[in-house]
């Protein structure tokens, strides 16, 4: 007789900007966002399994912004993910310092615990490990990239994760001008996730450890909406280019596939 088990996935999020109260109030915070990607991700993997092979996870947020909040302890914790933020990681702010610290940490010295960054946590995460071998990052010349854009994959990555992953290709939510610049090659074991035709460096991905994407996969239509509008009313992107971003914004995406990916990311064995 085989017996169901569920195993429970704890995520903290380590949370990098609080959203204005129109935004919160339909959306919820990075957390909220977050925890509802991961649940449509895990619904989607379950029914795929038997019922002796399902998951469920809970993600608890800490704002280490205005908070200063971390994990009191990692000892229960399977994974950390690092949010967007309306800051760039190479700003002068004590929180990302520390945050930036905390991070080398916990990867030099407790590899039981997966890391996840999206958006400002891919950048922070491969500003903080990949510095000693080139990397930076910096504003993109490019410009924005703002709504659904796909991904191509590259081999190495998609290999990784066959059965998710046969054409190479994800599409999700974007909202960034900062990028990742390579200076060369990555350090042993590292994989590039793949690009698009607006950011060559869409994340990197070190097996059983690290997992970032360069895009917010947490974001949906409404929210990275709300989100685009509120950057134009700050001006920081100009009013002629918003109904285009928008268009965008309002495309299909597989951010549930990327989200499954995430998920056997966050399963797999250090």
């Amino acid at each position: 007789m085989i017996v169901a088990a569920t195993r429970k996935l704890q995520i903290a999020a380590l949370c990098c900007g609080v959203f204005p109260k129109h935004i919160e109030e339909q959306r919820g915070q990075f957390e909220n966002m977050f925890a509802a990607w991961i649940d449509a991700a895990v619904a989607a993997r379950n029914a795929k399994r038997p019922t002796y092979d399902q998951v469920s996870a809970e993600v608890t947020g800490y704002d280490v912004v205005e908070k200063g909040q971390y994990p009191p302890s990692l000892d229960d914790v399977d994974v950390l993910v690092v949010s967007g933020s309306p800051a760039s990681c190479y700003e002068d702010e004590p929180w990302i310092k520390k945050l930036a610290t905390y991070l080398r940490d916990v990867y030099e010295n407790k590899p039981a615990v997966k890391i996840f960054g999206g958006c400002f946590g891919h950048q922070l995460l491969f500003q903080t490990l990949m510095a000693d071998h080139g990397g930076r990052v910096v504003k993109n010349p490019k410009g924005w990239e703002i709504g659904v854009h796909q991904v191509d994959l590259t081999p190495e990555f998609s290999s990784h994760f066959p059965e998710s992953l046969r054409d190479g290709k994800l599409s999700y939510q974007f909202l960034h001008q900062d990028v990742a610049s390579i200076g060369g090659p990555l350090p042993p074991g590292w994989v590039q996730l793949g690009k698009s035709d607006l950011c060559d460096v869409q994340g990197l991905f070190l097996p059983g450890r690290v997992l970032t994407f360069q895009g917010h996969p947490e974001f949906d239509k409404v929210s990275n909406g709300l989100c685009t509008k509120l950057l134009e009313g700050y001006g920081m992107i100009p009013g002629s280019r918003v109904d285009e971003f928008l268009e965008l914004v309002d495309r299909e995406d597989s951010r549930t596939l990327a989200g499954e990916v995430a998920i056997e990311f966050f399963l797999s064995k250090p």
